[in-house]
């Protein structure tokens, strides 16, 4: 047996995986200052409750620059400069630990669990934005474990929003949870809408199906961007589809045609016809991936 775990800002999915197939499957909140203390008591009480005798490993995908299990930086966490497999081991002493990207190991287990494409990214649209991609069935990760970063792409320039990695006009500040949230407001006073202070990224995606003129009008605009974003990585990986995962993709069609339309007007003729579809495995992806580094 396995564990998969898939860090968000908000929440942490922990997924029971034995023999490739998700049996059992949990959520608890992200509290920073006590982040893998929690995971860590979660998984031993479970353990106990279930009598498991055997644990073959735990698997990570962590929202940010990891590489060979030591975290440089999770920006929407609020944690950096951690020793993963020494955090582990204060609980799982003789246990393997294995971690990447969130968004690779997504990636990673929509093309393990779809068996359908070899070479494959997935854009995931949460509490951050990221990108996992996987050519010839294996993770990119790069030289500095930032391959796929693209919520830091800067092409969101007309409005400059301040990101959490302290850039200014990424695209995790308008096509994020957060970031659809922030243009909504920014755009507010502009036209006629529905929405009802507080209201979150599912509410504009709600209301945009009904045609509320804010909503449909930020919406498109996200949709925009998610497809200049893959018009650029489309002429450099060149992959056969565009997954589009995480909470937002919840949106589903609405989204996904939009983007379509954006792409089509944006990209390079010779990529076209690529894929973009939305993610089959949804909120599972990561924690299936996650399971898989082991």
């Amino acid at each position: 047996m396995v564990f998969g775990i898939d860090v968000g800002g908000t929440t942490v999915k922990i997924g029971m995986i034995e023999n490739k197939q998700l049996i059992d499957k949990f959520e608890i909140p992200t509290n920073k200052d006590t982040l893998f203390k929690d995971i860590c008591l979660f998984l031993k009480d479970y353990i106990k409750r279930n009598s498991i005798q055997s644990l073959e490993g735990i698997g990570f995908g962590l929202p940010g620059n990891v590489i060979h299990n030591y975290i440089y930086n999770l920006p929407n966490v609020g944690l950096k400069n951690i020793d993963l497999e020494a955090e582990i081991s204060k609980y799982f002493p003789d246990v393997p630990v294995a971690a990447q990207n969130d968004a690779n190991v997504a990636a990673l287990g929509e093309m393990l669990y779809n068996n359908e494409y070899q070479n494959a990214c997935m854009i995931t649209l949460g509490t951050g934005v990221g990108c996992g991609i996987v050519l010839h069935g294996k993770v990119v990760e790069g030289s500095h474990g930032a391959a796929g970063e693209v919520g830091h792409m800067g092409i969101a320039t007309e409005y400059n929003f301040e990101c959490t990695c302290g850039l200014k006009g990424c695209l995790e500040t308008v096509a994020s949870a957060t970031g659809i949230v922030r243009l909504a407001k920014y755009h507010y006073h502009e036209f006629e809408t529905k929405l009802k202070n507080p209201y979150t990224a599912k509410d504009v995606f709600d209301l945009a199906k009904q045609n509320d003129p804010l909503c449909c009008f930020v919406v498109d605009k996200v949709a925009y961007y998610i497809a200049k974003c893959i018009s650029i990585l489309a002429v450099v990986v060149d992959v056969d589809v565009y997954y589009i995962g995480g909470g937002v993709s919840k949106a589903g069609k609405l989204l996904i045609e939009a983007i379509q339309k954006h792409y089509e007007k944006l990209s390079h003729y010779a990529v076209k016809k690529v894929k973009i579809e939305s993610a089959r495995l949804l909120n599972d992806a990561g924690m299936l991936g996650a399971a898989a580094l082991i």
